[in-house]
């Protein structure tokens, strides 16, 4: 778990000083992020687990709303995986873009995963290591959204 509020209160950290990040949403990216750790006492486990899964990718999917919407870039995207597609896309010229296997990492590592475990009945991440890799690149990629 201290890994988790670890990793939270930096994902927090890279928010506050990039208002790009949240653009007017950092309140509610920030209240989504905060029941990653608040629901640490929910049992049973797996069921725990599930909804830290949901409520760090929910916080992560406002977040790249708001950075594809802060730089004009949102092309009716919205979800997860259209967002990296737009990220990895355009075509404009002051921002950067995320390679194509960086795109796959994150579809792979947070968004499959996700659509796995929020769309299909009776499906848990198998541990809390699974929860852990996938806020752990939610991490990397909010990072790599800083310096694009």
């Amino acid at each position: 778990m201290s890994d988790q509020k670890s990793r939270i209160n930096t994902i927090v950290a890279l928010l506050n000083s990039n208002p790009n990040l949240s653009n007017g949403n950092l309140n509610k990216v920030k209240a989504e992020l905060r029941q990653v750790i608040d629901v640490h006492s929910i049992t049973p486990t797996r069921r725990r687990n599930l909804m830290k899964v949901l409520h760090s990718t929910m916080a992560l999917d406002c977040t790249l709303n708001a950075f594809v919407s802060f730089h004009h870039i949102k092309n009716n995207a919205n979800s997860i995986g259209q967002y990296l597609v737009q990220l990895t896309n355009h075509n404009l010229q002051h921002l950067a873009t995320l390679s194509p296997s960086e795109r796959s990492r994150y579809q792979h590592s947070i968004a499959r995963l996700r659509n796995m475990h929020l769309h299909t009945a009776d499906s848990y991440p198998a541990n809390e290591q699974e929860v852990n890799t996938i806020i752990a690149e939610m991490q990397t990629l909010i990072s790599r959204l800083a310096t694009l």
